[in-house]
């Protein structure tokens, strides 16, 4: 494993998740973390997305996931989508405001 961009946007992903649950992730109250989850974290386990979650959200947050760091976005790219999320997310917002 080596630290570097990809890992950067790999956490940025995770970040977005938590901020849409409110929660930490693969969170059990009582349970600890052990060794066995960053085994199964690192053979694809993820959390799930939260229900209700923008479409666009979950997209952006679970390529950061990726399993091949080649494919997870640039976090130029990952910048541009909340860009446009955030864009889009008031866009409907001003429309539910006229109606």
């Amino acid at each position: 494993y080596k630290l570097n961009e990809m890992s950067d946007v790999y956490s940025v992903g995770v970040l977005l998740w938590e901020i849409s649950s409110g929660k930490q992730p693969f969170y059990n109250e009582g349970e600890a973390y052990d060794i066995g989850l960053v085994f199964e974290i690192s053979q694809g386990a993820r959390e799930e997305p939260i229900p209700n979650t923008p479409e666009a959200y979950v997209m952006l947050y679970t390529e950061c996931w990726n399993k091949e760091p080649f494919f997870r976005p640039t976090i130029n790219e990952v910048v541009d989508q909340l860009r446009a999320i955030i864009f889009s997310v008031g866009e409907i917002n001003e429309n539910n405001i006229d109606n």
